[in-house]
Parts: C-alpha cells; structure tokens; sequence
C-alpha cells in the first residue's frame, strides 16, 4: 500500500523553506529507511564538505525523531 507524501519548497533568496505532508504509512517507510541507510560511510562521503556533512547529520537527526 503507498501511503501519501506531499512536499513544498519555497525559496526565497537565502532563506529555503521546505515543509512535508504525509500519513503514518510513509513517515514510517521513512523510519525504516533511515536504518537502510548506513550514516557513517554518508559522513564519510562528506568529510571535506562540511555543510553537507552538517546537513547529512541534521536529516539523520530529523528521521530518527519521525521514529520516536
């Protein structure tokens, strides 16, 4: 069964606002896929990029909340 998820972005200058829509079957297909993904090779990747590290870290957070 595929669940709903609806995103928006709105760019303004420097400022991005994202926002996401969703039931409870897609926030925990995102919980599951947070465990998919193996966070320490992603920082690995990202070690000479430091905002993308940064934000690698700030989505593992934000998806290990959706969970709990």
């Amino acid at each position: 069964m595929q669940g709903s998820f609806e995103y928006k972005i709105d760019a303004n200058g420097d400022k991005v606002v994202m926002g996401f829509e969703m039931d409870s079957i897609s926030a925990k297909a995102l919980v599951r896929l947070n465990r998919y993904i193996n966070w320490a090779d992603v920082l690995k990747l990202t070690e000479n990029d430091p905002e993308a590290a940064y934000a690698a870290e700030r989505l593992h957070t934000a998806l290990q909340h959706l969970g709990s």
